[in-house]
């Protein structure tokens, strides 16, 4: 779905625009005229957050802005300009700089305060929304039921593709039970059910999403908090695009609670889209920026954010599951995981 991951990146590549403008400010593009440097160094020459501007040059990367050699430990990242971002060094040749600073003096100082907080975000790893409203993104949806009623209704629009895509493209036929996590309105697990009559669903959520679900022939719908425990799965689970919404530290434990409720030999289909350092894909590059804007940098490995391969398969094996399989679709890729 070309078209609709170019729509969306149009949509919003203003994240863009404040990220690359926010390096610009703290001295990024400067520290790295010469020659490439950890993130951890860069990190430190900068005065920011490790995760966050590592997050940050990730997302940034796709935009070739930004050539990353990754390591399993991200500080240990090697981070280089291209030929595109040398138009951000101050003394370079053909320096975009003079054209930035325009732009910065003719800006309104509403836009100035918001820049601010955007150079917090990357100095203290903390999200727009800690910084903004001292409020987790969550916590703050909680409190603002209008927000949160708007939040559900883009999300069940943006998954309308991915849900196509993997109702045509994955096959569930061998399941005879299968338990959708988080999984908002239950579009896709009774898109499941509708497609495949022999199989028995379950939809998990918090209790204030589930009480909004409308009644589904073979369906229970329970309220659940994923991230203490999980009633009963007696068979398949699906989680789409859940896991990067949340660190590793964080990741683990709801895989945890979720192998804990699962029945040993079954699997767990994991919907979500893969990185990959050596292609520029605009699509995972915002969406990088957008859980950093929104959730932060939390966790001591990562934050929230689009995964490699590698990183899905350590984080899975480091809760209990194997990485059985990987199969990319359209619009988004399908993990399949087995508990042993």
């Amino acid at each position: 779905m070309i078209s609709y991951q170019q729509m969306f990146c149009l949509l919003d590549y203003r994240i863009v625009s404040h990220f690359t403008e926010t390096c610009i400010s703290l001295g990024v593009f400067d520290h790295l005229a010469t020659h490439s440097l950890s993130v951890s160094e860069l990190a430190k020459r900068t005065g920011t957050h490790q995760r966050s501007l590592h997050r940050c040059l990730r997302g940034l990367a796709h935009f070739d802005l930004f050539a990353l050699e990754p390591d399993a430990n991200p500080s240990r990242s090697m981070v280089s300009l291209t030929d595109v971002s040398q138009h951000l060094v101050l003394n370079s040749e053909f320096s975009l700089r003079p054209w930035h600073h325009f732009c910065q003096l003719a800006q309104s100082r509403k836009h100035e305060q918001r820049r601010t907080l955007w150079q917090e975000l990357l100095q203290t790893g903390k999200s727009i929304y800690q910084l903004g409203r001292d409020r987790l993104f969550y916590d703050y949806l909680q409190e603002h039921q209008d927000l949160a009623a708007a939040f559900d209704r883009a999300m069940e629009s943006m998954s309308q593709v991915e849900i196509r895509d993997i109702l045509q493209g994955f096959d569930f036929s061998q399941s005879q039970k299968i338990t959708e996590i988080a999984g908002g309105n239950g579009a896709l697990i009774t898109g499941i059910l509708q497609k495949y009559e022999g199989i028995q669903g379950q939809l998990f959520d918090v209790p204030d999403t589930i009480a909004r679900v409308s009644v589904q022939p073979r369906l229970q719908a329970i309220g659940v908090d994923m991230q203490v425990t999980l009633p009963d799965i007696p068979g398949d689970s699906i989680l789409k695009r859940i896991l990067h919404s949340y660190s590793d530290e964080q990741a683990r434990t709801i895989l945890r609670n979720v192998r804990q409720a699962m029945h040993a030999g079954n699997k767990l289909y994991i919907f979500e889209l893969i990185e990959d350092y050596q292609v520029r894909n605009p699509y995972i590059g915002i969406k990088n920026l957008q859980m950093l804007l929104v959730h932060g940098a939390p966790g001591e490995s990562g934050g929230p954010g689009e995964r490699t391969r590698n990183e899905f398969a350590s984080l899975l094996d480091s809760a209990g599951f194997e990485l059985a399989s990987i199969q990319p679709l359209p619009s988004i890729d399908a993990i399949v995981a087995v508990y042993p």
